[in-house]
């Protein structure tokens, strides 16, 4: 069986950071259907409005002749001509609620890519609870899970050497779905000897990162550490005491499994849109964090638990439970 496996050029590069859990399920399902597939990846250029209209022209148009799966690893507006099987990963149908760009695809967009969803012989979604969004568009649906890497398991576990209790977030910091003016807002309130580090991307002419940077600037103890190389992820997330994720929704949250798998409690807000399978052994909040002293009795009670399950989530599965949708899809004509 010949795949093609259909992603952004930033993904599919060896150096991506894992700020994503869409950037890290590209990197890890190539990686592990390589082992037992022939596997060809196409990349596309979405660094412009412009590269993107042409590389979603060049996708459409190509000839997809020689494979038995096109698997586009995202959505996105294409509509293979051949009658070959097309399968799509739907992560989350966040593209209909929120707008990071605006321009003259803010509206052909989003219609465009339900078109393409509508239209595939088969969609995997990452979570139960994104399938049963993407259910409305399509009903060949396959629930297929993300995973943690090997190494947050492999490593050995580092003693936290903290002055003051850390709170720590990993993500996108300028997104408007991260929730992070309300997380901040939530933890100036927090009157212990704690600091809120926050770790990801950011675009430093967006509002809502001026506004980040802004509170960074009025509240010491909140700091705002930017981008960080792949290799310190896990040393990062040994660095907390506790791990913070204010999102309005996730199609996942990789995030939250990643902590776990390190011993680190999750705390998330209860009216958060997020998986159940992955909130299972998360502190749900209102607008108030638990005390220092509640957080250390939360870890000491469920640690082994947390670790166990996130261990349940691995990418040998992820990829496993694929090739199993593709096998079944191409033996469906």
């Amino acid at each position: 069986m010949k795949v093609a496996l259909i992603a952004s050029i930033g993904s599919l590069k060896n150096n991506i950071s894992n700020t994503t859990g869409v950037g890290r399920y590209v990197q890890e399902l190539k990686k592990k259907l390589s082992q037992n597939l022939q596997v060809d990846t196409i990349g596309y250029d979405n660094s412009s409005l412009l590269h993107s209209v042409k590389s979603l022209i060049n996708l459409n148009f190509k000839n997809y002749r020689q494979y038995d799966i096109i698997h586009l690893l995202e959505p996105k507006p294409l509509f293979p001509f051949l009658k070959k099987k097309f399968v799509i990963t739907v992560h989350d149908l966040f593209f209909l609620r929120y707008r990071e760009s605006k321009g003259i695809l803010t509206s052909f967009y989003p219609k465009s890519t339900l078109k393409s969803i509508s239209y595939a012989d088969a969609i995997i979604a990452v979570s139960s609870l994104t399938a049963k969004e993407v259910r409305k568009y399509n009903k060949r649906v396959y629930v297929v899970n993300l995973g943690v890497s090997d190494t947050f398991f492999s490593t050995p576990l580092m003693k936290r050497k903290n002055k003051v209790f850390k709170i720590g977030y990993i993500g996108r910091v300028d997104h408007e779905r991260k929730n992070l003016i309300r997380g901040i807002g939530v933890f100036k309130k927090f009157e212990e000897d704690a600091e809120f580090e926050i770790w990801g991307g950011y675009s430093e002419d967006n509002e809502l990162s001026k506004k980040i940077l802004k509170e960074s600037i009025e509240d010491p103890r909140i700091k705002i550490k930017g981008p960080f190389k792949d290799e310190d992820i896990i040393t990062i997330y040994d660095s907390f005491d506790a791990f913070f994720l204010p999102s309005k929704e996730e199609g996942f949250g990789l995030p939250i499994l990643e902590a776990q798998s390190r011993g680190v409690p999750v705390i998330v807000f209860k009216d958060s849109l997020i998986p159940e399978e992955v909130c299972k052994y998360c502190i749900k909040i209102n607008d108030e964090l638990p005390s220092i002293e509640e957080i250390k009795e939360f870890k000491e009670k469920y640690e082994k638990e947390m670790i166990k399950y996130a261990k349940q989530f691995t990418w040998d599965k992820t990829a496993k439970e694929t090739l199993k949708i593709y096998e079944k899809e191409a033996i469906v004509r």
